[in-house]
């Protein structure tokens, strides 16, 4: 039986890093007056197995972007648990003269597993840029809210603490820090031959926890991915825990690995996105571009679209 836990490889780490694939820019050339947009789809594999299916969206101005990903179990995992996950950011960019950096505004996060979901949203205050969140934990056969005390994950009493504001301020959701770390490689011009490696570090507050995603991008290399050999650049990263973990989850999210492959051209794609940690290693490979192909991406909508006869819809807290 999958343990629930909201720091769970599949269903937390995955999405995290997959959220690099929405870039802004989507190139490193201006965004065109009728913006940019991207739909792709990502097969998961977990010890060999497809156990998911991903669709990420990006729709972009030259003043502001809206970034969703939507993951379902599929294949092995579904038999096990039915779940889902979508991720929404939204915001604006700042001037030339900040480097064109994100500026989150909302961020949307609902998840179904089994007996419990959860909806979650996060709003940035446009004076302070501090975060603040609101979430409901609930069953989504009944639709009866479920009280913090009675979470497999709080069962042994401690009780998460506060993010403090100043922690909560001039952070990223963990889309937008997806959006913002790409920013500052692409102005580190990771784009242009050079062995010189292009660091980044990027502040994340995701509705409970405050953590770092710090990287490295470096040179190009070939890479095979099903028996195909591409040129790819790959960039490393790992999450450096801050502030609401306990010594379990804070060494879980130490000994975690990411290492992304992206496409060395203007679109600057992750063609393959592979976590590993303590007991796993997850993989995603990229399997359709949907603007030229949208079967894949259909398959996923129509999971969110047409959930399980009896299950409860989302509210906002």
């Amino acid at each position: 039986m999958i343990k629930v836990s909201r720091l769970h490889p599949i269903s937390v780490c995955t999405a995290v890093l997959a959220a690099a694939v929405f870039a802004a820019p989507a190139n490193a050339r201006p965004v065109a007056e009728n913006g940019a947009q991207e739909r792709l789809a990502y097969e998961l594999m977990l010890g060999g197995l497809h156990v998911g299916d991903a669709m990420v969206s990006l729709d972009e101005t030259p003043t502001g972007y809206k970034a969703g990903l939507k993951m379902a179990a599929t294949g092995a995992l579904k038999w096990v648990r039915a779940m889902r996950s979508s991720l929404e950011s939204e915001g604006t960019f700042g001037q030339l003269s900040s480097g064109g950096t994100p500026q989150p505004v909302a961020y949307r996060k609902e998840w179904v597993s089994g007996e419990f979901a959860e909806t979650m949203t996060m709003t940035f205050d446009p004076k302070t840029r501090t975060a603040t969140t609101a979430s409901r934990v609930y069953n989504p056969l009944t639709g009866a809210t479920i009280a913090d005390e009675d979470l497999p994950w709080n069962r042994d009493g401690r009780k998460r603490k506060p993010v403090p504001d100043d922690m909560r301020t001039n952070v990223f959701d963990p889309m937008a820090a997806f959006v913002a770390a790409r920013e500052q490689l692409i102005a580190k011009g990771v784009l242009t031959p050079s062995v010189a490696l292009k660091n980044f570090r990027v502040p994340i507050y995701d509705g409970s926890r405050r953590y770092d995603i710090v990287g490295k991008a470096e040179p190009v290399r070939a890479v095979s991915i099903n028996g195909e050999e591409k040129q790819l650049l790959p960039v490393t990263g790992k999450l450096e825990p801050v502030f609401g973990f306990n010594p379990k989850s804070e060494e879980r999210m130490r000994n975690i690995d990411g290492k992304i492959y992206f496409s060395p051209d203007g679109k600057f794609v992750p063609a393959q996105i592979i976590v590993s940690g303590e007991v796993f290693t997850s993989v995603m490979n990229l399997a359709a571009d949907c603007k030229t192909d949208n079967t894949k991406c259909a398959a996923i909508e129509a999971a969110f679209t047409t959930p399980p006869a009896g299950e409860q819809r989302a509210q906002a807290p």
